[in-house]
């Protein structure tokens, strides 16, 4: 399968990095603010107790994951394709103490430039949703992997609030799939879903369970506080 990323998912990274603006974020020092998703230490707990030596949080956003992530190998890897949100997430390191631990570099999750089974762990979240060839990216991801590396991932649900809030603005292109206001792709899965889009690229899930969660309100970007639903998924690569 090409690993080429599509049109518009190529035409939403200039527009996730002017997201990442200082003057787009109202005086707030990052994006989503400072918690992180509440699976990072748990995703890092199963990195470290498997003897991971690299993960890589992709994408890294502004940083907000790196902080729990830091413990779960001595070198994370933290990429983006936006140099502005990684410049926030170097400040959010040095702020929580684990700077030395975490190496940045611009990432393509379509193409990421790494050697194949390279990565001991994936923490992804909140990225292969957005994308409309989500199985390029699997492929990618597998193909870093090392053998016994693990895939921790996320798919929104249609009870995630970007849909089931009546405050959303979302406009529906097909079941299931939306355009939010700023134009991003937003696809929402059930756990058949999830299932035929591993099947596709020869994929199984280790487990897949529901999780939902508060999040304090993001200025100009869900300015409320609001709940998000999500399938959070492992995959192992086999041997």
């Amino acid at each position: 399968m090409s690993t080429e990323s599509p049109s518009r998912d190529d035409a939403a990274i200039g527009r996730w990095d002017g997201a990442y603006d200082a003057s787009a974020l109202g005086g707030q020092a990052n994006l989503w603010g400072d918690p992180p998703v509440p699976y990072a230490q748990t995703a890092a707990e199963l990195f470290a107790a498997a003897g991971a030596a690299v993960i890589l949080d992709l994408p890294c956003g502004d940083g907000r994951n790196l902080p729990p992530l830091a413990a779960g190998a001595p070198i994370l890897l933290a990429g983006d394709t936006s140099t502005k949100a990684m410049a926030i997430a170097r400040m959010v390191t040095e702020k929580a103490g684990v700077r030395d631990r975490v190496v940045f570099s611009r990432t393509d999750a379509y193409h990421t430039g790494l050697l194949d089974s390279a990565i001991d762990g994936i923490f992804c979240w909140d990225l292969l949703g957005h994308l409309t060839e989500p199985a390029g990216a699997l492929t990618e991801f597998h193909r870093i992997l090392r053998p016994g590396g693990c895939l921790v991932a996320n798919m929104w649900t249609m009870n995630d609030c970007q849909v089931a809030d009546d405050r959303a603005t979302m406009t529906e292109i097909a079941p299931k799939t939306y355009i939010d206001h700023a134009d991003f792709y937003c696809k929402f899965y059930d756990e058949q879903d999830l299932s035929e889009l591993l099947a596709s690229v020869g994929q199984q899930a280790e487990s897949v369970e529901t999780a939902s969660w508060w999040e304090p309100p993001h200025p100009g970007y869900r300015d409320y506080v609001h709940q998000h639903e999500s399938l959070i998924f492992r995959v192992r690569k086999t041997g």
